[in-house]
């Protein structure tokens, strides 16, 4: 793990201190995805995104997750804030993209993040491509391909320059 970079030069962009908004859910991978983050210079908040009602549990391990983490996690209910914003994601949008961005909204923060395996490239045009991850695995480009560009825009997705072997290798190096 020594020798493997984190991801920089694709963020050098980003200000000291620009606000994401990362989708918890008390993976590894997830604890993974905010360290990276923070490596940045992110100041990172987590949000556990409550698809249907009876997912309770799920997001007290990811407000347990964000505690050992150090950062603040808020839950959300994904169809209330959704239908307050239906809007906010265009075709192709779905109440976990519509929640975050409607919650990072509220918090005034620019940026979301998950741990979807795909990345996110700018073109010189300003255009936004859903590229397959780095190395083997799960790949995630295709369910995110429809997002809009106003979504993608926002969207970071850490994991994406990684293979699977290097993010278990990280969760090791951060004890996560």
């Amino acid at each position: 793990m020594s020798d493997t970079f984190l991801p920089g030069s694709g963020f050098d962009t980003y200000e000291s201190q620009d606000k994401v908004l990362v989708q918890m859910d008390g993976s590894r991978e997830c604890a993974v995805a905010v360290r990276i983050l923070q490596q940045q210079g992110f100041a990172v908040a987590g949000a556990a995104v409550r698809l249907a009602a009876e997912q309770t549990t799920d997001a007290e391990s990811a407000k347990k997750a964000a505690e050992a983490l150090g950062i603040e996690c808020i839950v959300l209910n994904a169809e209330a804030l959704a239908g307050q914003d239906a809007d906010v994601l265009g075709e192709g949008g779905t109440p976990l993209f519509a929640a975050l961005l409607t919650a990072a909204d509220k918090l005034g923060m620019q940026y979301v993040a998950t741990t979807h395996r795909a990345r996110v490239e700018t073109g010189a045009d300003g255009v936004h491509t859903v590229c397959p991850p780095a190395g083997t695995g799960s790949d995630d480009s295709t369910i995110l391909a429809a997002l809009p560009q106003e979504t993608l825009a926002r969207l970071i997705l850490p994991l994406g320059d990684f293979a699977p072997e290097d993010v278990a290798e990280m969760a090791e190096d951060f004890k996560v």
